[in-house]
């Protein structure tokens, strides 16, 4: 469903109403608070994703701003469409105060510029690109910096490209932009933009772990998940793989499989639940039809003398799990 509007205490005043019956209708479970002095009916909140309710979060905070803030880190993310893993906690925006800025229960600070390195998306102001994939993969852990670093390479998809920016001051338009952290959103990034921004940073540690994650980065990973799974296994001593490898399959169709193991002759499989269940890569095709063609995909694949290994979520982030299930599949740890 799209976002709905925010129901503000200015809105009751403008109508007559006491803005204190927006307590008694949040009490009564009518409304829901999204923050203080924003308010949304409840059963409009209970039907939005995450992402969409971190949207109003963000939507609240901006609203209650004296001057516009800047979106920042993970926040930005969401608009840029990078790789974080899961919803934020928290809304982070850019602050130019060295004293006395403060951090809330909902908002972290940032310090840094509120003009250079900022663009405008809609009705929000927020971190450029660039900007915003340093800030996190100099505050995230390995793997999950990894996961941000490759999507910022990856060219978009221009059947996904949903948001458009602008400098600060563009008309922001009617169209608002789509949070998510699947697709990449603007122009790629490129390594050497990245590897110059390291330079730059202010300490040799904040240096050396962005050069880290971005020598390691690839712009073939196709998800999160694949970026994780690539990053631990490297983390653990595993063997590199070869990424997105292609096979013919019968009907003359390719097929890529996430890695490639050469000395084994292996191929390795993310299994995230977004492969079956997202309706926007279903292409009409039910459930058990796209789990019945990826089995007979592996089939075909198989058939060709390669062998298979298979990881979920769960098994992937559990070090030991992880680490047992690719050992049996015949890898082995320096």
């Amino acid at each position: 469903m799209e976002t709905p509007r925010l129901i503000l205490p200015s809105d009751f005043a403008g109508i007559g109403r006491d803005r204190r019956s927006l307590v008694d209708l949040c009490n009564k479970g009518d409304l829901y608070r999204v923050r203080r002095g924003a308010y949304v009916r409840r059963v409009d909140w209970e039907k939005l994703r995450a992402m969409q309710q971190y949207e109003l979060q963000a939507t609240a905070v901006q609203l209650a701003a004296h001057h516009q803030p800047v979106l920042a880190h993970a926040t930005a993310a969401a608009i840029w469409g990078l790789w974080i893993v899961g919803t934020p906690k928290l809304i982070h925006v850019m602050t130019e105060v060295t004293t006395g800025g403060h951090n809330s229960n909902d908002v972290r600070q940032h310090r840094g510029s509120l003009t250079d390195g900022v663009v405008q998306c809609g009705p929000f102001r927020l971190t450029d690109k660039l900007t915003t994939v340093m800030q996190l993969i100099v505050s995230l852990d390995f793997p999950r910096a990894v996961a941000v670093c490759d999507s910022s390479l990856k060219v978009f998809d221009r059947q996904r490209a949903y948001n458009s920016f602008g400098p600060i001051g563009a008309a922001p338009g009617i169209s608002v932009p789509i949070w998510q952290t699947t697709y990449t959103q603007g122009l790629p990034l490129r390594q050497e933009e990245l590897q110059a921004a390291a330079e730059m940073l202010p300490s040799k540690a904040a240096a050396l772990r962005a050069q880290t994650v971005i020598n390691f980065a690839s712009a073939l990973s196709g998800s999160a998940g694949e970026s994780i799974s690539r990053a631990k296994m490297h983390m653990f001593g595993f063997p590199t793989p070869v990424l997105q490898k292609k096979y013919i399959l019968r009907d003359s169709s390719t097929a890529l499989v996430d890695f490639w193991f050469e000395e084994l002759n292996l191929a390795g499989e993310f299994d995230g639940k977004e492969k079956y269940l997202r309706v926007d890569w279903a292409g009409g095709v039910s459930i058990q039809e796209r789990v019945m063609k990826e089995k007979d995909r592996e089939n075909q694949i198989r058939a060709q003398g390669v062998g298979f290994v298979r990881w979920t979520w769960a098994e992937m982030l559990d070090k030991e799990r992880f680490i047992r299930l690719l050992r049996q599949a015949g890898l082995r740890q320096k």
